[in-house]
């Protein structure tokens, strides 16, 4: 009777593994199955482009926005209050900016670009003329 028994325990362990088991593959079966669901309508990210822009921030008190860049764009930094302070020299990139309707300054730092808008103006007009600029002078001088 004993070694009955013994085989009885025997056989209820290998069913509770193998049934651990099988619940454990369905588990992973099941987690792959929603996360493929999961991810069906999500948008892939953009490549990142380290001599693009790296981040945009709207200051909604000071009327500025700032855009991070990934390059530099000059040594040091320059400072344009209106259009009449672009020097003859310059290549036409703070020219096209000052060319968007509602920009009255410009400052351009080594990875930084700042626009002043004024308050009249709306950022919405204004961020994606100056994004399109600002990556076209980038791929330009690559």
């Amino acid at each position: 009777m004993y070694n009955g028994r013994r085989r009885l325990k025997g056989y209820e362990i290998k069913n509770l593994l193998f049934f651990m088991g099988f619940i454990l593959a369905l588990g992973i079966l099941g987690a792959f199955v929603f996360q493929s669901y999961k991810d069906r309508d999500k948008v892939p990210e953009k490549p990142f482009d380290p001599n693009g822009i790296l981040n945009e921030f709207v200051s909604p008190t000071a009327d500025s926005c700032y855009f991070s860049l990934g390059t530099a764009l000059s040594e040091s930094t320059r400072k344009y209050h209106t259009r009449q302070d672009i020097q003859a020299t310059d290549d036409g990139f703070v020219k096209s900016l000052f060319d968007i309707p509602g920009v009255v300054e410009v400052v351009v730092d080594q990875k930084l670009v700042v626009l002043q808008k004024s308050p009249k103006a709306h950022w919405e007009e204004i961020r994606p003329a100056a994004r399109e600029i600002l990556l076209a002078h980038l791929h330009m001088h690559k």
